[in-house]
């Protein structure tokens, strides 16, 4: 049996089913489409990671509605309604740091 992956509804959906594969697979002007599709989560997010993480605070540019598509969406979950650092436990605020660290510079890459 072989398997066969659903249809994909629009070009959109295949940039969420290749981020989940590896986020740093989509070019940068994939990552600037993925954002502008995420505009929503992209202001719900970032104010509150902002409160949540080490200094330096992320940038305006800083794809925190990364948190809302299926790769790190458990994290998301993790922080539940935290808007306070001490609000997370160890294991969250330091997988929410390295995900901050890690994705600083996501949507300025240009070595794709």
């Amino acid at each position: 049996m072989r398997f066969s992956p659903p249809p994909l509804d629009t070009p959109a959906d295949e940039l969420d089913v290749r981020l989940t594969d590896d986020p740093w697979s989509l070019t940068p002007a994939e990552r600037q489409d993925l954002r502008q599709r995420h505009e929503a989560d992209q202001r719900q997010w970032l104010p509150r990671v902002r409160g949540l993480v080490e200094p330096p605070a992320p940038r305006d540019s800083f794809p925190a509605f990364l948190l809302a598509i299926a790769p790190f969406a458990h994290i998301g979950r993790a922080i539940g309604a935290a808007r306070d650092p001490g609000e997370l436990d160890v294991g969250t605020a330091d997988e929410l740091q390295r995900f901050v660290d890690r994705y600083r510079a996501y949507l300025a890459d240009t070595s794709a």
